[in-house]
């Protein structure tokens, strides 16, 4: 009897007493649990605005996802044009670098042919100066502009070589024409201390005549004397000359004196007048 009582107070103690325990607090926390319909409502609003900012997000960020891969494009593209610039840069370079020496060679012999060029462009001019100081006066007058004019330029120090010669020859080139010029003007000459003023005409370089304005006079210019010496039985010849190279008479032969001047003998008077 006093098992049984043991055996049964030990299931009440150990099993019933727990049991009641156990089910009131399960139940109790179940009830606790449960969530109620506000916050079902809640959580599923919740779940929304958090899925709404999420998607806003994903938006914003598709937006600068599109604009930074169109700025790296643009970067890119101004990285591949830097790439060739420089690589072209350098091709100048070279290249540059390959021009400037041969400038610099260039130089170096013009340099050389400047310092041959020049005193004999300077010692010609100086010989052409001479020679046109033996001029009949008409070629002297006609030369000494484009002679002071060279002379100008080869002292000038912002003139180049090219510019000097080309002056120079030029110059050389006129003064060859004068020895086939033939031209009339008109100008005044000291005859016996007097300014008388005549028609002028050069036969190239071989003779200088003038005639006076009533054409009754002529005079040849003697290059030994530096004067004018007359002739007077060579007007009509002189005058026919004149007017030929004026166009006003037709082409012909006409004798001038290219020697010293002589008188004609008395007998060929007539021949002249004819």
């Amino acid at each position: 009897m006093s098992r049984f009582c043991s055996f049964f107070g030990f299931l009440f103690f150990f099993w019933v007493i727990p049991a009641f325990v156990f089910f009131p607090c399960q139940a109790g926390c179940e009830s606790e649990v449960q969530p109620t319909a506000l916050q079902v409502k809640q959580n599923a609003e919740a779940s929304v605005e958090i899925r709404r900012l999420s998607q806003k997000r994903v938006d914003a960020w598709a937006d600068k996802e599109e604009k930074m891969l169109l700025e790296i494009s643009r970067l890119q593209k101004d990285l591949d044009a830097l790439k060739w610039r420089r690589k072209k840069t350098d091709t100048y370079l070279s290249d540059l670098e390959s021009k400037m020496a041969a400038l610099n060679e260039g130089s170096r012999a013009a340099k050389e042919i400047q310092d041959e060029l020049e005193p004999f462009l300077e010692k010609t001019l100086q010989d052409l100066e001479a020679f046109s100081e033996n001029e009949l006066p008409s070629l002297r007058e006609l030369q000494s502009p484009g002679l002071q004019s060279a002379k100008e330029m080869q002292n000038d120090a912002d003139a180049d070589m090219v510019r000097k010669t080309r002056g120079l020859l030029e110059l050389l080139m006129r003064a060859v024409e004068y020895g086939y010029f033939v031209e009339p003007d008109q100008t005044d000459i000291v005859i016996d201390e007097k300014i008388i003023r005549v028609k002028r005409i050069s036969v190239g370089r071989l003779g200088l005549f003038a005639l006076s304005a009533d054409g009754d006079q002529a005079w040849k210019w003697q290059p030994g004397k530096e004067q004018y010496e007359p002739i007077p039985h060579f007007a009509g010849a002189i005058r026919e000359a004149i007017q030929i190279c004026e166009r006003r008479r037709l082409v012909e032969l006409v004798e001038l004196p290219m020697g010293p001047p002589v008188s004609p003998p008395v007998s060929s008077d007539k021949e002249v007048e004819k």
